[in-house]
């Protein structure tokens, strides 16, 4: 980390919506023992031991319960915010803290040294409105997966568009032998904001090249906002259905947690 980097100045938002379609009151759905957002807040304390101020920010009186009997920081939210994005505003206007970091409360597994690399980044880049993680899968194995968001970057690590359709195209299936078009980068939905960048954000009403791909982060491009992009060193695994759970269950287990 650069030596003038400073957690202190970030508010950490973990946006925990109670309902869901594919995993209901997957929140507070049990993970090894406990619910899945105090497992999601565990993996991100050492940011607050750091100087982070980090927070949940819930639409449901049931998580706010669970988060106080775990001594969890929790903020009970306007339940009509249409994203986790507003819900980090809502928190954010409470504070003075210049960056915010938008970490969903479904993933257990982001690497919280990917995610100060990309903070630390993101504070150097002055141009950058917002930043955020991808990684980069050496075939394109499951690029035509509606599910794993691809992103593609320019020279300067920005962003040019996001998808969930096969990006960039392989036209010429001869060229696939050279090493960068043999992948794809998978965005991963963590998002860095500087305080005014956000608040702008939320501030703009969806766009259509997001209403057609269900993707907010369009949202940002199509206004001209710049999104820096930083690599993971890994694959996360989010947490959408039973069979994720489960998924999640085993790693746990395989650190010796259950």
């Amino acid at each position: 980390m650069p030596d003038d980097f400073r957690w202190d100045q970030w508010l950490v938002v973990i946006p925990a919506r109670l309902g869901s379609q594919r995993l209901p009151r997957k929140m507070l759905a049990n993970l090894a023992g406990e619910p899945l957002i105090v497992r999601v807040y565990e993996n991100l304390k050492p940011l607050h031991e750091l100087g982070a101020h980090l927070v949940v920010a819930t639409d449901a009186a049931d998580i706010e319960v669970v988060c106080k009997d775990h001594g969890i920081p929790c903020v009970l939210t306007d339940p009509n915010h249409q994203s986790g994005t507003d819900r980090c505003f809502e928190v954010a206007q409470t504070t003075q803290h210049p960056f915010i970091l938008n970490v969903q409360g479904d993933e257990p597994f982001i690497n919280t040294t990917d995610l100060s690399a990309l903070c630390a980044k993101f504070v150097a880049r002055a141009a950058a409105d917002l930043a955020t993680l991808t990684f980069f899968h050496g075939d394109r194995a499951d690029i035509d997966n509606p599910n794993l968001v691809k992103v593609v970057i320019d020279e300067n690590d920005y962003a040019l568009y996001f998808s969930r359709a096969a990006i960039p195209f392989l036209r010429d299936v001869a060229r696939s032998a050279q090493p960068e078009l043999a992948g794809f980068h998978q965005h991963i939905g963590v998002y860095a904001f500087r305080r005014q960048a956000l608040a702008r954000f939320c501030q703009i009403s969806p766009s259509s090249l997001e209403r057609i791909e269900k993707l907010e982060q369009l949202r940002a491009l199509q206004h001209g906002m710049k999104i820096l992009v930083a690599q993971a060193s890994a694959v996360t695994l989010g947490i959408d259905t039973a069979h994720d759970l489960q998924r999640a269950e085993d790693i746990l287990k395989q650190r010796g947690i259950s």
